[in-house]
């Protein structure tokens, strides 16, 4: 549970590339399009999270892709999640899946949540565009993982993960991008559900890979892979069911249908201050750290898709 393959990052991590520093600037824009622009994207306000949909689908064009369309009703209305595929070469019935969610709570632009996990997304399709893969990868943008969709039908991962049941797809992982873009060196600036502060760093400096005890697998190889790659520091977390915050996200909508599934996050609340908050804004946002996630995360993408 608390044991995880590999060694974490610790000291100064070397200045980024003249590449990074691009996409330093590619995912500051993204969540400032996302959060300043558009604002509020929800069920109450269509407007913006069809302007959302909009935005996601052109950033994954510009990547290179084709992206798809797939309708999830809601109350009278239909909203979309926004998906691409990268298919795999020799084992392309094995699917890993990504996805973030595009839509906030209402009264904050949601920075971090979720902004932060879309902004990674659109990078990792230009990251890996093109990449060789045997394993077939999809990167989706979910809908309606905010209240009160969360759990119902008109949640758009859950809709996902039922369609992929239904079709009998062999889904080896999927991986939710949830927060990702709140950082601190500061002593003190993490917190913990007891007993957690037992065992881990006081300092939230690093991303969180969380998951269930069925699950376990999926995350040892990912964060050991992450971890091959990475200048940023990572801890890793194997947690009971009993441990209602480890449900919160939308790999649970996979583990609903018997998928392994796990999370990436910056822990959010124990955390970040502006969590579910109208202060929930960009300027708040680490983007070199984002940086530096996002091209460990397309090395750990890429090795887990190889066979």
């Amino acid at each position: 549970m608390l044991h995880m393959p590999g060694t974490s990052f610790r000291g100064e991590p070397p200045p980024l590339s003249a590449e990074g520093e691009r996409l330093s600037e590619r995912l500051h824009q993204h969540v400032r399009i996302l959060a300043d622009e558009i604002g509020e994207r929800h069920y109450w306000r269509p407007e913006a999270l069809q302007a959302a949909a909009d935005y996601i689908e052109r950033a994954f064009q510009e990547a290179g892709h084709r992206p798809r369309r797939l309708e999830v009703p809601t109350g009278s209305r239909v909203f979309h999640n926004i998906e691409v595929e990268l298919p795999g070469a020799r084992r392309a019935d094995e699917v890993l899946v990504v996805g973030a969610h595009y839509d906030t709570v209402r009264g904050s632009p949601g920075a971090d949540d979720n902004a932060s996990g879309v902004a990674v997304l659109l990078e990792l399709a230009r990251q890996l565009q093109g990449a060789e893969l045997d394993r077939s990868l999809r990167l989706v943008a979910f809908v309606n993982e905010e209240a009160p969709f969360f759990g119902s039908d008109a949640m758009g991962s859950l809709h996902y993960a039922r369609q992929a049941k239904a079709e009998g797809w062999t889904i080896v992982g999927m991986i939710s991008l949830e927060m990702l873009g709140y950082y601190s060196d500061e002593p003190g600036s993490q917190f913990y559900p007891f007993p957690l502060d037992l065992f881990y760093p006081d300092r939230g400096n690093f991303l969180a890979f969380v998951t269930k005890l069925e699950s376990r697998r999926l995350l040892h190889n990912a964060i050991g892979a992450f971890r091959r790659h990475a200048t940023v520091p990572s801890e890793g977390l194997v947690a009971p069911p009993q441990m209602g915050d480890i449900h919160r996200s939308d790999h649970w909508a996979f583990w609903e249908m018997g998928f392994p599934a796990m999370m990436l996050t910056d822990t959010a609340n124990f955390r970040n201050p502006h969590y579910h908050r109208p202060s929930d804004t960009p300027e708040r946002l680490d983007y070199v750290t984002m940086a530096r996630v996002t091209e460990a995360l397309a090395a750990m993408l890429e090795s887990m898709a190889q066979r």
